[in-house]
């Protein structure tokens, strides 16, 4: 049998297949900027953290005065924009998780027609390997930079919330 009637032959859904889950993901506008090279992933990552301040900002300073407590109203800011920061790059981090998950287990969970009967196709050994091989040389360094970064965020986090408690207290 050839290795591409196994492709023909499988009983799961396209749009089910955890190959192509990988495929719609690594396409995906927003899921793709974890598959950007290093200066692009900075960039967005950036961009992304400025624009949510420019939108934290003016509410906090709604809710506190930012003339009588400048510092306090930035930082917590700050804190509001890391949250959120974390947020969004935690669902990256469980989306792409999901997807190697997917790609790694040797049986895959699909459903046929929506009606809760779920049904279990075991993989045969060569798309097996393939989908193995494309995890361990693609979605572990996705994973790992997610993991950098939500570390990164973190740390963040904590430093600037101990300097908000520096300058409160």
């Amino acid at each position: 049998m050839n290795r591409m009637d196994w492709f023909v032959l499988c009983p799961v859904p396209r749009d089910q297949r955890p190959f192509y889950e990988y495929i719609k993901r690594k396409d995906s506008s927003i899921l793709g900027w974890v598959g950007l090279n290093e200066s692009n992933y900075a960039r967005r990552f950036f961009l992304s953290l400025i624009g949510i301040f420019s939108i934290t900002l003016p509410l906090t300073s709604w809710l506190i005065s930012i003339v009588y407590y400048p510092y306090q109203t930035i930082l917590i800011s700050t804190c509001v924009t890391l949250v959120i920061q974390t947020i969004i790059y935690g669902y990256f981090f469980i989306t792409w998780f999901y997807a190697g998950k997917r790609l790694v287990a040797a049986k895959v969970w699909y459903e046929e027609s929506g009606w809760y009967d779920g049904r279990i196709w075991i993989k045969p050994p060569s798309i097996l390997r393939h989908e193995r091989l494309l995890y361990h040389y693609q979605l572990v360094p996705l994973i790992t930079r997610l993991t950098k970064t939500l570390q990164f965020l973190s740390l963040s986090m904590v430093f600037v919330i101990s300097l908000l408690f520096l300058i409160v207290y």
